[in-house]
């Protein structure tokens, strides 16, 4: 995507519907377009993609959110010149208590990183709750549902991990809010998806 273009290339509208994206609303597609072009960050590098979720307050009963994963928020800070690393992730429980290392077998109820900046005295952290983030799916059993739900997807198998990067969104968000500002990574957006 280069700077300068205030459209897509056909060989750019082949790629695109190529990934899926052959019936976003051009308006959509041209934010999408000028999303790229500031965070500098490729979709065909698969470097920031364009989720769409139902919404039927949307014109197209479509509402497109652009996301990325935290390596392009990483990326995104990196090329400021000013980012000048992070501390953390920390983990804590019920009982409020920080750590270093999540042992427990239970989720975390927050993840908390901090994100520095060269020119700024004092760090960017953010803290994650798990109970905000975390996406549930129903159980089914037998055809039916059980009433119950469990974590989806990683959340189940990695929670931590993915409270942190969560954590660390944020953080880098807070730090960088214009090279940020329009994008979220993917573990923000599961809670929406389900």
């Amino acid at each position: 995507v280069e700077p300068s273009q205030s459209w897509w290339s056909d060989r750019q509208v082949a790629a695109l519907a190529a990934i899926g994206l052959d019936a976003v609303p051009q308006e959509d597609l041209l934010a999408f377009l000028h999303l790229c072009q500031r965070s500098e960050l490729d979709p065909f590098a698969r470097e920031i993609y364009l989720i769409g979720r139902q919404d039927r307050k949307a014109p197209s009963g479509t509402r497109y959110t652009a996301q990325t994963g935290i390596d392009g928020y990483r990326h995104m800070a990196e090329r400021t010149g000013e980012y000048a690393g992070r501390e953390g992730p920390w983990w804590c429980g019920p009982d409020g208590q920080w750590t270093e290392v999540g042992l427990s077998d239970e989720p975390p109820s927050a993840a908390k990183v901090s994100v520095y900046r060269s020119n700024r005295p004092l760090p960017f952290t953010a803290v994650a709750v798990y109970r905000e983030f975390v996406p549930m799916v129903a159980v089914w059993e037998n055809n039916r549902r059980t009433g119950e739900e469990k974590p989806s997807g990683l959340w189940g198998k990695m929670p931590a991990h993915m409270l942190a990067k969560c954590a660390e969104a944020l953080a880098i968000r807070q730090a960088f809010p214009r090279q940020a500002s329009g994008i979220y990574v993917t573990e923000e957006m599961h809670a929406a998806d389900a």
